[in-house]
Formats: structure tokens, C-alpha cells, sequence
């Protein structure tokens, strides 16, 4: 009598369960995304509201109408909790437009920098306010184009320095290169 190995397996899928296995990866992904999302969101908005200052209360009548105050029916006073927050009203800060600076003159001959990029004048001051906060001495010049900026980093002086604002830059991720005027 022969039998058959047992060693193997075989699994046989038809047109429905086919169907149902394509549905659950389909749900089990929708479920995925939208739990990323929401987590993405809430953090978000958690950041959000951490950096906005708290806002008082404003007390709106909607039955007033704003253009005949007059004829206004008499509201009930409100409690005098109330009063105070409707009275601390905070006002929306301006809006500062973002002023990009005059191109800086070109360095004195004989100096040592390195060049991080040649970019917009716009983006060249982000540049330079981003690495003088990490410590380095950043600044712009002139670039090929009356738009464009080389952001600097020096004058450097010796090896050391030279050696020290390099491994700093290539620590931030910045590509850079020597340019001597």
C-alpha cells in the first residue's frame, strides 16, 4: 500500500478567498493609514496649542446687531467672571513680512571661508541665522546673480578653525567647499 507524503502542503485558494484576503490587507491598510494620520494630527495640534499664548474669552451678543446698536434689547449682566475675561481682549499679533537683507560686500582679499551655497537672497539669510546659531561666524555675499547669494562661513584663520567649521558643518549635514578671496 503506498501513501502519500505527509511532508507536503498544498493550499488552495479560490476566487473567494482570494477576494477575502485582498479585502482584509485592503482594511487592515485603511486601519493603518488612519491611525497614522491621527497620530501625525494630534501631535500636530498638541504642538499647536503649546506655542500659542492662552486667549481670553469674548463674549459675543448675537442678538445686537452691529449696525443699529439702539434697538438692542436689554441682556441680562453677565456674572462679573465674565466681564473680566470679556473685557481682556488679546490682540492678534501683526504680521511682519519677511525682509530679506541687502547683499553683503564681498570679503577683503586674503580671507578663508567655506561656501555652504550659492541661493536666493531670501533663503541665504534663513541660511545664515541658521549657522550662526550653531556658533559659527555665517555670512552672505555676492553671488552670480542680482538675486543670488553665497552663504559664508569665516573668516577662518588657521588650519584649526578651518578644520573645527568643517567638521561642524559636515556634522549638520552641510556639503561645503573651500573659497579663498
Amino acid at each position: 500500500m503506498t501513501h502519500a507524503s505527509d511532508d507536503q502542503l498544498a493550499i488552495v485558494l479560490g476566487q473567494r478567498q482570494l477576494i477575502a484576503v485582498c479585502t482584509m490587507c485592503l482594511v487592515v491598510m485603511g486601519l493603518v493609514a488612519t491611525l497614522a494620520y491621527v497620530c501625525g494630527r494630534s501631535i500636530t495640534a498638541a504642538q499647536f496649542e503649546s506655542s500659542r499664548p492662552a486667549a481670553a474669552a469674548i463674549m459675543v451678543d448675537p442678538t445686537r446687531s452691529a449696525s443699529s446698536p439702539s434697538r438692542a434689547p436689554a441682556q441680562p449682566k453677565p456674572p462679573a467672571a465674565m466681564e473680566a475675561k470679556a473685557q481682556t481682549i488679546v490682540a492678534p499679533k501683526p504680521v511682519v513680512a519677511v525682509n530679506t537683507p541687502e547683499p553683503q560686500a564681498d570679503p577683503p582679499r586674503g580671507q578663508t571661508f567655506w561656501q555652504v551655497g550659492l541661493l536666493d537672497r531670501g533663503i541665504a539669510a534663513v541660511f545664515v541665522e541658521y549657522l550662526q546659531r550653531l556658533g559659527l561666524k555665517a555670512r552672505t555675499a555676492s553671488g552670480t546673480g542680482p538675486n543670488l547669494q553665497r552663504v559664508l562661513v569665516g573668516p577662518l584663520e588657521d588650519a584649526d578653525e578651518i578644520e573645527k567649521a568643517h567638521k561642524t558643518l559636515e556634522a549638520t549635514g552641510f556639503q561645503s567647499f573651500i573659497r579663498r578671496y
